[in-house]
C-alpha cells in the first residue's frame, strides 16, 4: 500500500514538473515572439503613417499655389524656355533653358474696343447682346489689353529660331484669398499683336539681349474685374516655358 502512495506521489510530482517545464516553455516562447514582433510591429506602424502622410501629399487638395511664384503687377519676373526636347530641362543645368526676363507693363481693362477687332481671334460670337455697334460692351464683359515687356537675356545659349520664339497662348486665373488658383472659364487670351502661329515674326522671334513689347487681349465678365485677382499663369504643364503665376489685375478695394 505504502509503494502504491509512493509512486503515486511521484507520479504527480513528476507530472507537476514537465507541466511547470511546459508551461515556462509557452511562456518564455511567446515573450520571445513577442520581442521579436515588437520591432516589425513598430516598423509596420511606421510605414502605415509614411504611407498615410503619403497619401495627403499626393492628393487633390489644393495646396497654396503650388509652389509656384506669384510675380506682382509691374514686378520684373524670369520665363524660362526649355530649348530642346533631346535635352529634358533642368533648372540647374543652364545649358537646357534660355531665360526672358519679363514684367507686366500695363493692363487696360475696358468697355471699349480701342484696338483692331481683327485681333480678337474668337469668343465674340455669343456676345453680340452685350455689344453695340462699334463692337464696345455695353454691359456684362470687358475687354483688356495687357502689355507685356520682355527681355531676352544676354546669356542665352544659341539654337535654331524655333527655340528663339516667345509662346503668346496663357490659361488666365483667378487667386482665391486661401492661397489657391483656379482657371477663369470665361476668360481666356483671345489674340495679341502678334501674328499667331507665324514663327519667325517680329514680337515672336528675339535676338540675345534685345527688348520688345507684346500685347495680350483677353475677355472678363463683369464679376471678374470687380472681385477676382487676375493673373497670367506663365507655368504651364506639357510646355516649353517655366514661370511664374503673374497678377494683371487686382479688384478696388472699397
Amino acid at each position: 500500500m505504502k509503494k502504491k502512495i509512493k509512486s503515486a506521489v511521484i507520479s504527480i510530482v513528476v507530472i507537476a514538473v514537465l507541466l511547470l517545464a511546459i508551461l515556462i516553455g509557452v511562456k518564455n516562447g511567446t515573450l520571445d515572439k513577442l520581442t521579436k514582433e515588437m520591432p516589425t510591429l513598430a516598423t509596420k506602424q511606421e510605414e502605415t503613417e509614411k504611407s498615410t502622410e503619403n497619401v495627403k501629399n499626393d492628393s487633390t487638395e489644393s495646396k497654396p499655389y503650388q509652389g509656384i511664384e506669384v510675380a506682382g503687377y509691374g514686378e520684373e519676373f524670369e520665363i524660362r524656355r526649355e530649348i530642346s526636347v533631346d535635352r529634358k530641362y533642368n533648372e540647374n543645368d543652364r545649358t537646357t533653358y534660355n531665360v526672358y526676363h519679363v514684367r507686366v507693363k500695363d493692363c487696360r481693362i475696358s468697355r471699349q474696343c480701342d484696338f483692331d477687332i481683327k485681333r480678337i481671334d474668337y469668343g465674340l460670337a455669343n456676345k453680340k447682346d452685350s455689344m453695340d455697334d462699334n463692337n464696345n460692351f455695353i454691359s456684362d464683359y470687358f475687354y483688356a489689353a495687357i502689355e507685356l515687356e520682355l527681355t531676352k537675356d544676354i546669356n542665352d545659349n544659341d539654337v535654331d529660331d524655333y527655340y528663339n520664339v516667345f509662346q503668346t497662348s496663357w490659361f488666365i486665373e483667378s487667386l482665391n484669398d486661401d492661397g489657391t488658383f483656379e482657371p477663369i472659364k470665361n476668360a481666356g487670351t483671345v489674340g495679341s499683336d502678334a501674328e499667331a502661329n507665324k514663327i519667325g515674326k517680329t514680337n515672336f522671334s528675339f535676338e540675345k539681349g534685345e527688348t520688345k513689347n507684346l500685347i495680350l487681349y483677353c475677355i472678363f465678365t463683369d464679376e471678374e474685374v470687380e472681385n477676382d485677382i487676375i493673373a497670367l499663369n506663365f507655368h504651364l504643364r506639357n510646355s516649353p516655358f517655366i514661370g511664374p503665376l503673374a497678377i494683371i489685375h487686382e479688384p478696388e478695394t472699397n
